[in-house]
């Protein structure tokens, strides 16, 4: 006897006795010279991954089945005493997926791969991420302010969290406990972008989502629109930005 059903990403087919695959729906296919130009942009600026240190193969809730890293890394803003160190969890897509998500983003948005528009975007990826997708942990950025000094930011789903235990914005080494609830503490609040482009919850209403998006629910649709992302061409909160913006990337 045997089960099939449909599924948003593909067709799922059980058989018994037989283990499962998947067999994705056929994507259009994406201009070859853009892809070899935008994936050259990201392999030239895998510096801009700093948490990428320290790190080895993990899993974490609602996260299964997918290549998530656990990097212990450190930084040391120009004016800390000394070097800062924490954990995060993290789900970075490769140079070869990040040009596709971006081209694919640019040809649906404008019509068009036009260098304008796939740098214009990528570029911002780079901004305001380093193409780093945090799942959990903590994210260290000089930022609030821009002073030398590396802040803390607790992160859930791509998005800054507060969390039980972990004092935000503190320019103080934490503690173990704190490094260990940034991981697995409750959080008490969502912030507003979400990585690795920066969409907020109004862009993605925009570009029509209609998914609750208020206060913490908005951490589940980040997760849910990047795990879907993963492994294809579409990805819905990078065109959800770029339609926001869609009249600096023309």
């Amino acid at each position: 006897m045997i089960n099939v059903s449909l599924r948003l990403l593909g067709l799922t087919v059980l058989a018994l006795g037989i283990p499962s695959w998947t067999i994705r729906a056929q994507e259009p296919a994406l201009p070859a010279q853009a892809l070899q130009r935008v994936r050259t942009f990201f392999e030239q600026r895998r510096g801009a991954r700093y948490m990428e240190q320290d790190c080895h193969a993990t899993t974490y809730p609602d996260w299964e089945g997918l290549p998530l890293q656990e990097c212990t890394y450190g930084v040391k803003g120009e004016r800390d005493p000394a070097r800062k160190t924490a954990k995060v969890i993290m789900l970075n897509a490769s140079p070869d997926q990040l040009a596709r998500w971006v081209v694919a983003t640019c040809v649906e948005v404008t019509g068009g791969a036009a260098r304008r528009c796939t740098d214009k975007l990528s570029r911002q990826i780079i901004n305001q991420s380093g193409a780093q997708f945090p799942i959990a942990g903590i994210v260290y950025e000089d930022i609030l302010p821009e002073d030398g000094r590396m802040e803390v930011f607790a992160f859930r789903n791509g998005v800054t969290v507060k969390v039980n235990g972990v004092t935000h914005l503190s320019t103080q080494q934490p503690t173990a406990a704190e490094i260990e609830k940034s991981l697995n503490g409750q959080v008490t609040k969502a912030y507003k972008f979400a990585r690795i482009q920066s969409t907020t919850r109004e862009q993605y209403q925009a570009n029509g989502g209609t998914t609750n998006v208020v206060e913490l629910a908005w951490l589940e649709v980040t997760r849910d629109l990047y795990k879907a992302a993963w492994g294809n061409n579409r990805n819905e909160l990078m065109i959800a930005w770029a339609r926001a913006n869609a009249a600096t990337l023309r």
